[in-house]
């Protein structure tokens, strides 16, 4: 029977001398066969499949034990779990019964052990990076799944661990994670989509949404080569990506009217207005910013409800050749 085959490596894995070895396998046999004089596992055919099953699986986790003993990578004390169980089964003075709590009880610890050294270790394909920002913050890519719980159990999140697939995500390569400090407190953190290269995530603790200063989002974006169209984040939606792919310095408008400015790149155009000084005690409101893509049109992707591109266009024909230096800058890509 298989479990005579399994007694027999035991014997072999856990014994040098010959003469040992046989004192081994006649112990455990013994054991063995005393486990099934129990009549409840038995039936009318002999021992029943789902106990044999049982003790096979039993038996294979004490010949992994053997092993076990002086896995380097192993905590010390599953080490030494593994080798009293061997010397326990040696003697053959315990009950298969309580054998077999000791070794599923330890598989578990190991395979514990496993999923840690394993979440210690950097994914493939997912280099670490840190890009310093000014102000005294600095973004750092999450490249262990170890790593990833940690910040996410800081921020409080469903990245702390697998239950919505991201420790998943960050191992196939869907998704790297990102986490923003300012000196050594995480102040956000964000997931990117690598099949997109969108930012589909960008939060604080608890899932807050968070601000950046906005010299800090802009050097942070550049710095990792991604656009910011869907960031929210002190910059409304789709108003970062000319800044942060280098096409425009958020300081240096390419056209200016009163409160009115406007950046091109290639194939976009981004337009902001400046809030006028509250009267009296009243409260500033934002600026708007409207992003706008060439795409046989000129397509709204984020706009302010004030702009019309074709209404300013008309006013502004200097606005006009900015907008058809656009669309030629992307045609050229």
């Amino acid at each position: 029977m298989a479990h005579k085959t399994r007694i027999k490596q035991f014997a072999r894995g856990a014994t040098q001398s010959r003469r040992a070895r046989q004192r081994v396998e006649r112990r455990l046999a013994a054991v063995v066969d005393d486990h099934f004089k129990d009549p409840a596992r038995c039936d009318g055919r002999g021992r029943k499949a789902k106990e044999l099953r049982a003790v096979e699986t039993a038996l294979r986790h004490m010949i992994h034990a053997i092993g076990w003993q002086a896995q380097q990578d192993l905590d010390l004390n599953v080490r030494q779990e593994a080798r009293a169980l061997v010397k326990t089964v040696c003697h053959g003075q315990v009950s298969f019964k309580d054998l077999m709590d000791q070794a599923s009880t330890l598989r578990g610890r190991v395979n514990r052990a496993g999923k840690v050294r394993n979440a210690r270790k950097p994914v493939e394909g997912c280099k670490p990076v840190r890009v310093e920002l000014p102000q005294g913050f600095a973004v750092e890519r999450l490249h262990t799944v170890e790593r990833l719980a940690k910040v996410g159990r800081a921020f409080g999140n469903c990245a702390k661990n697998n239950g919505h697939g991201l420790h998943d995500a960050l191992r196939k390569r869907e998704s790297d994670f990102y986490v923003v400090l300012r000196g050594n407190k995480p102040v956000a953190m964000f997931q990117v989509d690598l099949e997109t290269a969108k930012v589909t995530e960008f939060k604080g603790q608890r899932n807050d949404d968070v601000e950046l200063p906005r010299p800090v989002l802009i050097a942070m974006l550049h710095g990792l080569r991604l656009n910011g169209d869907d960031v929210d984040a002190c910059l409304q939606q789709g108003a970062a990506a000319i800044f942060a792919t280098g096409f425009g310095d958020m300081h240096k408008p390419h056209w200016q009217r009163g409160t009115l400015k406007a950046w091109r790149g290639p194939g976009r155009l981004l337009i902001k207005e400046g809030a006028k000084p509250p009267k009296g005690n009243g409260r500033r409101r934002p600026d708007r910013w409207s992003s706008f893509q060439w795409d046989g049109d000129w397509e709204s992707s984020y706009a302010s409800k004030r702009h019309r591109l074709d209404d300013l266009m008309t006013r502004h024909p200097s606005l006009a050749k900015l907008a058809h230096k656009a669309v030629k800058a992307g045609r050229g890509r």
